[in-house]
């Protein structure tokens, strides 16, 4: 158990560490409903799996003990869990709900699904508008902030007469997205656990280096990431054969013992040093409509 210091330091790091990731699922399109309900499920399966008592089966109170989480919620998850197929069921979120009720048809599609052009604020209630679709689905967002997050993804348009246009759907991920993305369940969680395995066994610490410099020119990049690519290259091929040479697949007569899983990475990264400062020249369509005026 840490000290009430380390605690605090441990929870500054996971900071850190989450907001990337709650970045690129907000960017993705996954509500925190959905980081909500996962995280809780997450925990209870740690704490079922990983913090059991030797002598006495894992009672409800036991886990909210351990977790934080109330009896009661702690009750329903491992009753949902006896059913559930262990994915976390994902909320769809405000602009998906737009869009697909945009696209679903009249008044705001033709019948076969193509959307209309809406008026951002129709004359009257019963006029099809963009603002009367987000009333009539019960969100609790302003109309304008969803029209300005519509826009920031480039799935719909202002035009200059006021009106709005969906020009797409929400962003298809690339054809092999899939299979970054088992990657991306993979790789963080290793690199993390070899750190906190350093940070618990610093006796015995597993292999964790890199390699930073703060004061490279931009001009340089696109060289240094074609020669980095190539030491990472030449770095796995050895890896590889490494790792190879103690396979008992591939030499059964390699040494024995219980069967382990190791992993040996390599990763590049860049960022601008500082961040750029804000400017000015702001495009007029990332500033919020307000009350959008329809010329005549």
């Amino acid at each position: 158990m840490l000290s009430r210091q380390l605690k605090s330091q441990f929870a500054a790091a996971i900071h850190r560490l989450l907001r990337p990731i709650v970045r690129q699922m907000i960017a993705s399109g996954l509500t925190y409903p959905t980081y909500n309900q996962m995280v809780k499920r997450l925990f209870l399966e740690v704490a079922e799996e990983d913090f059991a008592l030797p002598f006495k089966r894992q009672t409800d109170s036991r886990l909210a003990l351990v977790t934080g989480i109330s009896r009661k919620e702690i009750s329903q998850l491992r009753r949902r869990a006896h059913g559930a197929a262990g994915l976390p069921e994902v909320e769809e979120s405000v602009v998906t709900h737009v869009i697909g009720r945009w696209m679903a048809g009249p008044p705001y599609a033709t019948p076969d699904g193509i959307p209309r052009r809406l008026r951002y604020e129709g004359d009257d209630a019963k006029q099809a508008s963009f603002a009367r679709l987000v009333h009539e689905l019960g969100i609790d967002i302003p109309v304008r902030a969803v029209l300005d997050e519509l826009l920031h993804i480039g799935s719909a348009v202002l035009l200059p007469n006021g009106d709005v246009e969906l020009r797409r759907e929400v962003h298809i991920p690339a054809a092999d997205s899939e299979g970054k993305l088992v990657l991306l369940g993979s790789d963080p969680a290793e690199l993390f656990m070899t750190i906190m395995h350093n940070i618990e066994h610093g006796d015995a610490p597993w292999l964790q280096r890199k390699v930073v410099y703060d004061n490279i020119g931009a001009d340089a990049l696109a060289a240094l990431r074609e020669e980095a690519r190539q030491a990472g290259l030449d770095f796995v091929r050895r890896a590889n054969a490494l790792l190879a040479s103690y396979d008992r697949d591939r030499h059964p007569e390699a040494p024995a013992g219980r069967r382990s899983r190791v992993v040996l990475g390599v990763y590049y990264f860049e960022e601008p040093f500082a961040a750029a400062e804000p400017s000015d020249a702001t495009p007029p369509h990332s500033r919020p409509p307000g009350r959008i005026r329809r010329k005549s």
